[in-house]
C-alpha cells in the first residue's frame, strides 16, 4: 500500500468513531434535549434526506471538477455541526453527516489502488474497529461531550485528505446520466426504506424492552463492531469461492432470518447476541457492493454514480425512522422488525435477478 493509499483508507476509516458513537448516543440525546420519540425520527429522517441530496450534488460537482476540495467541504461542515450539537442545538444533527464525503474518497482511492476490493474491505474493516472505540466513549465520558470528539475526528480526517496529490482534474463540466446499471441498484431504495424503519433506532429499542441505559449497550455495541470488522475481512475470500453477487445475497439471507427472531428475544443477553451476529452477516458484503460500484461504472461518473445510489437508499431511509419511532411511540416493538425483513427480502431477490450474470472487470473511461 503506497502513502496516498494509506491517507485515504486512513480518513476514511476513523469516521467510524463518530458513527459508532452516534448510533447509540444520538437518539438517547436527542431525547434528553426534550424531542419526544417521533420527533426523534423525523430529525434522523431529516439528516438523511438533507445530507444524501447534498452529498448527490457535491458528486456530481466533484465528478466535473474534482474530488478533493469536496471531500475537504464536507468534512468541515460536518465538524461544524457536531459542535453546534455540543452545544445543546439539537436540529444541527441535520448537517452532522459526510454529505457525501465516502463515496469521493472510494472514487479517489480507485484512482491510487491496483486492488480495490482488498482496500475497500480494509476501510470497512478499520472503521468498524475505530466504530467500536466510538461504541466504548459512553463508558468513558458524558454524552454531550463525546461530540466534542466527533468534531475532532471530522477535522482529523480533513487533514489527512489535504495531504493528497489528486491526478483527477474532472471533465469540467457538471451533468449527470442515469444509467440502466445504476438504475439496477434501485434494490438499494427498498434496502434502504427497510433499514430506516429500525436500525437508527436499535438503541431506543432494546432500551424501550429491556430498559436499559446507553452505558449497558455500549459494550454490546462494541462488540457488534468487533465482530463486524472480522467477518468484513472475510468478505473478499467468500466472494472468490461463490461470487461477489452469490456472497452478498447468502448474508443477507441470513440475516433476515436473524432479524426476524430479533424482536422475540425474552431476554437483553439473548437479544444481544443475535443482533450481534445478524449486523455482521447483513454487512459484510457492504465493501463488495461498493466494489460492485467502482467496477461498473466509468471512472469519470463513479463519485456521482456512487452518491446516486447512496440517494437511492437514503431517501427511503429517510422515511423509515418516522415509522418506526411512530410505532415505538405506540408500544408496538415487534411489527416493525417484520416490515424490515419483508422488505430485505424482495430487495435481496431483485438484487440477485439483476446482477447474478453481471460481468464485474473494471470499467475504463
Amino acid at each position: 500500500m503506497n502513502r496516498e493509499e494509506a491517507l485515504l483508507v486512513s480518513s476514511s476509516s476513523i469516521s467510524g468513531i463518530a458513527w459508532g458513537a452516534n448510533t447509540i448516543v444520538v437518539p438517547i440525546y436527542l431525547t434528553q434535549l426534550g424531542l419526544p420519540p417521533f420527533y426523534v425520527g423525523l430529525l434522523l429522517s431529516a439528516s438523511i434526506v438533507f445530507s444524501s441530496s447534498l452529498g448527490f450534488i457535491f458528486s456530481v460537482l466533484a465528478d466535473a471538477h474534482g474530488r478533493k476540495r469536496f471531500a475537504m467541504i464536507s468534512r468541515a461542515i460536518s465538524a461544524l455541526a457536531f459542535l453546534l450539537l455540543f452545544m445543546r442545538i439539537p436540529y444541527a444533527y441535520a448537517f452532522s453527516s459526510s454529505w457525501g464525503g465516502g463515496g469521493l474518497v472510494n472514487a479517489m482511492l480507485a484512482e491510487k489502488t491496483s486492488n480495490v476490493e482488498n482496500d475497500l474491505s480494509l476501510i470497512n474493516s478499520l472503521s468498524i474497529v475505530s466504530s467500536l472505540i466510538g461504541a466504548l466513549l459512553p463508558l468513558a465520558l458524558p454524552i454531550r461531550l463525546i461530540f466534542l470528539v466527533d468534531s475532532s475526528v471530522a477535522l482529523a480526517s480533513l487533514l489527512l485528505i489535504s495531504m493528497i496529490h489528486e491526478r483527477y482534474r474532472g471533465t469540467g463540466r457538471a451533468f449527470f446520466r442515469l444509467s440502466v446499471t445504476m438504475g439496477k441498484f434501485s434494490t438499494e431504495a427498498v434496502i434502504g426504506l427497510g433499514a430506516g424503519i429500525v436500525i437508527p433506532l436499535m438503541s431506543l429499542w432494546f432500551n424501550l424492552k429491556f430498559n436499559v441505559s446507553a452505558r449497558q449497550m455500549s459494550p454490546v455495541f462494541a462488540l457488534s463492531d468487533l465482530t463486524l470488522a472480522l467477518t468484513v475481512l472475510a468478505a473478499p475470500r467468500l466472494a472468490a469461492r461463490v461470487g461477489m453477487v452469490r456472497a452478498i445475497v447468502l448474508t443477507h439471507v441470513a440475516a433476515i432470518i436473524l432479524l426476524v427472531v430479533l424482536p422475540f428475544s425474552p431476554s437483553f443477553a439473548i437479544a444481544s447476541t443475535v443482533f450481534v451476529v445478524r449486523n455482521a452477516l447483513m454487512n459484510m458484503g457492504n465493501p463488495l457492493l461498493s466494489s460492485m460500484i467502482l467496477r461498473l461504472m466509468p471512472e469519470n461518473q463513479r463519485a456521482s454514480a456512487t452518491s446516486f445510489i447512496n440517494l437511492l437508499s437514503s431517501i427511503p431511509r429517510a422515511a423509515g425512522p418516522s415509522i418506526g419511532g411512530y410505532l415505538f411511540g405506540e408500544g408496538n416493538l415487534y411489527y416493525p422488525f417484520f416490515i424490515t425483513a419483508g422488505l430485505y427480502s424482495a430487495a435481496t431477490a431483485l438484487f440477485y435477478v439483476f446482477f447474478r450474470n453481471a460481468r464485474l472487470e473494471s470499467v475504463k473511461v
